[in-house]
């Protein structure tokens, strides 16, 4: 997606801000109001803040000023961490909803990598994690999603009884397949492609670098969950119910850190400027 200087010039600054120009790459963010996830390019930062845009979809709400949203992403600021914000302002484009949003809450550094507000640069830092190389780190990145997709058919496994006993039982046509049998079909079809790609990692040659633009929409496609847990909260507010629902949006956004991880990683092979990127 590219914006012209001139609209670029139009966003509503309070501080000077430094671009990050990372091309099509897409990054994914989840609202606290239980809104679903959205892909977002992240374009700038500035000494506290952060500005994106989110691609235009017709399914998705637009996302408000005032509104809480999680990047998954984390930034530094003064030797801190931060990767949730509040929307200070937002304007819909031709080219997508344009946001800025003001960082507020600290987080732990999850994998040795993150966006420096300083300079713009996306930097890895190796030694502060014990991670020797990229290739280590995918390997991590991929044994995490792998343990949080089992994690989420476990869980689901507990709320099952709940979708039996009050959930609308839908036949999927041409199948037979009630919903239970269905989601936890779906949930073991995603840790079969998270399999496949730790598989693929594996054997990918140097001149073959993984991950891919294709291995990113496979991923994609594998940790989005299987059902909605927003309308799952709706309907039940059992106290035993409640709480499997809460670890399941837990485990849900740390597969988005794991999987924007993954994404600068594919940055980096695909040449762009990192800074302090790994070695071979």
């Amino acid at each position: 997606m590219n914006i012209s200087q001139s609209q670029s010039d139009n966003w509503r600054r309070s501080e000077p801000r430094i671009s990050i120009d990372l091309g099509s790459a897409s990054f994914l963010g989840s609202r606290e109001n239980g809104q679903p996830s959205f892909a977002y390019l992240l374009r700038d930062v500035s000494s506290s803040g952060v500005g994106m845009i989110v691609p235009l979809n017709e399914a998705m709400t637009p996302i408000d000023v005032g509104e809480t949203i999680n990047f998954h992403l984390p930034f530094q600021l003064n030797e801190k961490f931060y990767n949730q914000g509040i929307v200070r302002w937002q304007q819909i484009t031709p080219n997508g909803q344009m946001c800025g949003a003001h960082l507020e809450k600290r987080v732990p550094l999850r994998y040795p990598i993150y966006v420096a507000f300083q300079t713009g640069n996306i930097r890895f830092a190796s030694e502060e994690l014990g991670i020797a190389s990229a290739k280590d780190l995918i390997e991590q990145i991929l044994d995490d999603v792998l343990y949080l997709k089992k994690g989420i058919g476990i869980y689901f496994d507990h709320l099952a009884p709940y979708f039996t006993r009050h959930g609308r039982q839908k036949m999927k046509p041409g199948t037979g397949e009630d919903l239970v049998t269905r989601l936890r079909r779906q949930i073991q079809e995603n840790i079969r492609t998270v399999n496949g790609l730790k598989d693929a990692a594996t054997k990918r040659r140097a001149e073959q670098p993984f991950p891919s633009g294709a291995d990113l929409e496979s991923l994609r496609a594998a940790i989005a969950l299987e059902f909605n847990l927003k309308v799952l909260t709706e309907r039940f507010n059992a106290s035993t119910v409640l709480p499997y629902i809460r670890s399941v949006g837990l485990l849900e956004h740390q597969l988005y850190t794991s999987f924007n991880t993954l994404v600068l990683l594919h940055l980096q092979t695909s040449g762009r400027q990192i800074i302090g990127s790994f070695g071979p």
